[in-house]
């Protein structure tokens, strides 16, 4: 087994290498003296120096070197492995995101989950599920945080030890330990030198036992032995005690004081040589980094700094130049008087001497502050902008905020969810363009109106509009959070609504509840206007039922041209459910449309006679610039609409006869 030691000046750390496993006994003694097993480093290492850690490590290891690596070299690599941790968990945290997005079905956040009534109780697993996916995607994204700034300030500590202004102050502290190290070795020699005496009589050894430095023993009677009425006392004892009791001698406080400041000397002498080589390493790093900037620009009476008391962006007056440190002028900023403040040398940010001020101020380069207690320079430097924190992203944002009330549980009959690739084809089917007006009478989440939103132009069109009606209330409120300026949501029944109090509709998508779907359907088709088009999402129910209302259904569709369209066994996998669907297209002939009750046209001021223009050649030309800008950006749009309509979206199924009821199983998008 092979051994090695080190000492790191700048931390004051002992470090003890093995390459093997420490037998029982040294380990015990390291742990006994503070050793600590620091794992990534693989070694022990003591937080601070002392004797005894040092004689340990010499008798282990011959010889104590130099520290290979710097502070910063260390706290790179532990930045590294910070930032590896970091990356772990946000990696992990994004999985686990994903998970709740799969489970949640695409439902915002923030928004109930819904249940139907086939499922209540699967449903109920899936928010406890929700709900643990999202408390540990949180936690683990904090984590992930936490470990990126630990990283950082590894490096930000690190690079902090080894300033200028932190050395300094560092060698300050060691000068004032040094000192009181060299008090306590001449107050030992001076101890020492007293009872070393030839003529050491009682009075005068309890004069220098009751001053200086308190010394205690136990004094057995097996090797102290007196008799009555000297003190028979055996425990813990102090060295005047002792002699005024009878329990010693002189000559017996002398052999038990003299060992005491011999050590002591010993112990003071190795700490004051320990700290002057710790005093010429910082003194030398400190003179390599260029001092402090008192160092670089010693400070004069009449010159300026910048300090903590220092305006904003300003500088400070020295009124008094001390040993170790400056008087600056302060106030309070309340109309008072001035104050001095006393400000250390190496709390100094900046130093200007005498002669640059005065030369500055007679270049009328200053700005005295009003209170008088310094200056601005008039060419001064913008300071550099604060780097903004990172912000946290927005999904974990909203976890956060949906884990303070936990995910809640809607009960809603008979509401199945359509794919999102379900509804960007109904949407394709019903062939809205921008700047028509749409229905949606059975919002539920609104997946329908996500699948008109991407429709081009069509929400940026100021002239589109969307009516969202849904009778469940929190389910309105979920919608309503979008905020879409051009969607108006509405909590109703829709079969209790009445038509005639609104204006008629270009195109209706629907999912309707599938127990009242002929009404639904047949309720809608009474708010389009002429020319208006339908696709709704139907059980496959209605293709042979014979109940009364299922004839009547399908005749009205016959009535209209409509036709249907099988859709997959699975497109409401997702959903919970297995139930067969078809789609319903259908478009009401301008004739059978039911007409709406006319509207008087609002009464209109008499248009004012304009004044006669001129028209210059630079008009029309600007005239004409513009046409064209805007016909540009009309065949753009065009174009972008022409792209969506035939690369993404399949080909339109032709339409069959209703009472044939052609069926073709549509491929999904």
């Amino acid at each position: 087994m092979t051994m090695s030691a080190t000492y790191d000046p700048t931390e004051n750390k002992l470090r003890l290498y093995s390459t093997a496993r420490l037998d029982e006994d040294t380990y015990a003694r390291a742990k006994a003296l503070g050793f600590r097993w620091a794992p990534k480093q693989e070694c022990f290492f003591a937080p601070a120096w002392s004797p005894a850690r040092e004689d340990f490590l010499l008798e282990l290891c011959d010889e104590i070197g130099d520290e290979d690596t710097t502070l910063v070299d260390r706290a790179e690599v532990r930045a590294e492995r910070f930032d590896d941790y970091s990356a772990k968990r946000a990696q992990e945290a994004a999985s686990v995101h994903a998970e709740v997005e799969r489970i949640a079905g695409g439902i915002p956040l923030g928004q109930p989950i819904l249940v139907g009534h086939h499922s209540e109780a699967h449903a109920r697993r899936d928010a406890k599920r929700i709900e643990n996916g999202m408390r540990k995607a949180v936690n683990l994204w904090e984590t992930s945080q936490y470990w990126e700034q630990r990283a950082a300030g590894a490096l930000r500590h690190a690079k902090y030890k080894e300033s200028a202004p932190v050395r300094a102050r560092r060698i300050k502290t060691l000068e004032a330990e040094l000192r009181k190290c060299e008090k306590t070795k001449d107050e030992a020699e001076k101890r020492s030198a007293a009872w070393s005496h030839d003529n050491l009589t009682m009075a005068y050894a309890l004069t220098l036992s009751n001053y200086g430095s308190y010394l205690s023993f136990t004094f057995p009677l097996a090797d102290y032995p007196r008799e009555p009425p000297a003190s028979q006392y055996e425990g813990d004892m102090g060295l005047w005690s002792a002699l005024k009791d009878g329990v010693i001698t002189p000559a017996q406080a002398r052999d038990l004081a003299l060992p005491c400041y011999t050590q002591s000397l010993a112990s003071s002498a190795r700490w004051i040589a320990h700290l002057n080589n710790r005093l010429a390493y910082e003194r030398a790093m400190l003179a390599d980094a260029g001092g402090t900037v008192a160092d670089q620009t010693r400070p004069e009476v009449g010159g300026a700094c910048r300090c903590w008391a220092s305006h904003s962006g300003g500088w400070s007056t020295i009124v008094k130049v001390n040993k170790v440190t400056v008087s600056v002028l302060d106030n309070w900023g309340n109309g008072g008087k001035n104050f001095t403040r006393t400000i250390p040398f190496d709390k100094l940010q900046g130093v200007m001497n005498k002669a640059t001020v005065d030369r500055l101020r007679e270049e009328g380069r200053l700005i005295d502050h009003p209170d008088g207690t310094g200056f601005f320079r008039a060419s001064a430097e913008v300071p550099a902008p604060r780097e903004p924190e990172r912000p946290q992203p927005e999904g974990y944002e909203a976890l956060k905020e949906q884990l303070k009330t936990g995910v809640q549980v809607a009960v809603v009959a008979q509401l199945f969810l359509a794919p999102a690739d379900l509804a960007d084809r109904m949407v394709w089917l019903v062939d809205i363009k921008p700047g028509e007006r749409a229905l949606e009478p059975s919002a539920g989440t609104g997946r329908l109106l996500d699948a008109i939103g991407r429709v081009p132009f069509f929400l940026s069109d100021e002239a589109s509009s969307v009516l969202a009606i849904e009778q469940n209330e929190a389910l309105t409120l979920a919608m309503a959070k979008r905020r879409d300026p051009r969607t108006t949501y509405t909590c109703a029944d829709f079969l209790r609504l009445d038509p005639a109090h609104y204006e008629p509709f270009d195109v209706v998508l629907m999912n309707p509840p599938f127990v009242d779907q002929y009404a639904h359907v047949t309720h809608a088709i009474g708010w389009l206007k002429p020319s208006g088009r339908l696709v709704a999402v139907m059980s496959s129910g209605v293709l042979f039922h014979t109940s009364k209302a299922a004839v009547t259904f399908r005749a009205l569709v016959e009535q209209y041209g409509g036709h249907f369209t099988t859709l997959p066994a699975d497109t409401f996998k997702e959903s919970g459910t297995g139930v067969q669907t078809v789609l319903l297209s259908l478009t009401v002939p301008a004739a059978q449309a039911p007409e709406p009750e006319p509207t008087p046209a609002p009464e209109t001021a008499p248009m004012p006679a304009l004044e006669p223009h001129p028209v210059t050649l630079q008009t029309l030309a600007d005239t004409i610039a513009v046409q064209a800008e805007q016909s540009q950006a009309q065949l753009a749009r065009e174009r972008l609409l022409l792209d969506w309509q035939s690369k993404k979206r399949p080909t339109k199924p032709q339409a069959a006869p209703c009472g044939l009821f052609a069926q073709t199983q549509g491929a999904l998008l």
